[in-house]
């Protein structure tokens, strides 16, 4: 039996922008956006140039978009932008896409583990997932800590990842932790969230532990891959 802690099998980095690597790896591939009308209220009509399901709708061979959020998906259908209500642990398309990613999802999930794996079904061979999610070890806990105060959880996360989890996911099913890259999103909202940001990314540079936020890249055991189809 396996015992001890888990080592991270995969390269580590950082990026300055987040969005852009996204963007690349989507470039003129089938792609299956995850959580797609999360916050759509807020980019819907007037700044779907921020919207990142847009962003991918504009370099993609082809693009779908799932959330479980009835009224955002309606919201999006007024605006002309079609999302499917599907649960991504419970899924099935009938179909596999090159690229699938799930951007601060995971944390929100009943079953993190089964939608990874729901979701690398649904993978084309040589296909990647991409999760972005919250890091726990970021500064601003590490500050609450060494003060005495409880950590801020928002309201609808009901779990916390650090590389670290998303390797044992992958441990557990065979698959491949191919990359992790931390970064803070520069949110330009207000000055006071655009210092904050900037803050974020200064502390960053100290550790890469304390960035805000980290995306891994998954892929699948290309056999199983087959096996599956």
């Amino acid at each position: 039996m396996t015992t001890g802690g888990v080592e991270i099998r995969a390269k580590i980095g950082v990026l300055s922008d987040v969005v852009p690597y996204i963007l690349e790896q989507a470039l003129a591939k089938s792609v299956l956006n995850v959580g797609a009308a999360g916050g759509v209220d807020l980019y819907l009509p007037d700044r779907r140039d921020e919207w990142l399901h847009h962003r991918l709708g504009r370099v993609t061979r082809e693009l779908v978009g799932i959330d479980i959020d009835a009224k955002n998906i309606a919201w999006a259908a007024r605006n002309g932008i079609e999302i499917l209500e599907a649960d991504c642990q419970t899924m099935k398309l009938d179909r596999r896409f090159d690229l699938i990613v799930m951007s601060d999802v995971i944390e929100h999930l009943d079953a993190p583990g089964v939608a990874v794996l729901t979701l690398v079904q649904h993978l084309a061979p040589h296909g990647r997932l991409i999760i972005t999610t919250p890091n726990p070890t970021h500064y601003g806990t590490m500050a609450r800590a060494v003060l005495g105060r409880a950590p801020s959880v928002y309201y609808d996360h009901v779990a916390c990842f650090m590389p670290e989890h998303v390797q044992a996911i992958c441990n557990r099913h065979g698959y491949r932790l191919m990359a992790v890259y931390f970064f803070g999103h520069m949110d330009r909202r207000t000055l006071a969230h655009t210092i904050k940001s900037r803050a974020a990314r200064t502390v960053g540079h100290l550790s890469r532990r304390l960035y805000p936020s980290f995306l891994a890249v998954v892929e699948p055991n290309l056999l199983l891959t087959c096996e599956t189809g």
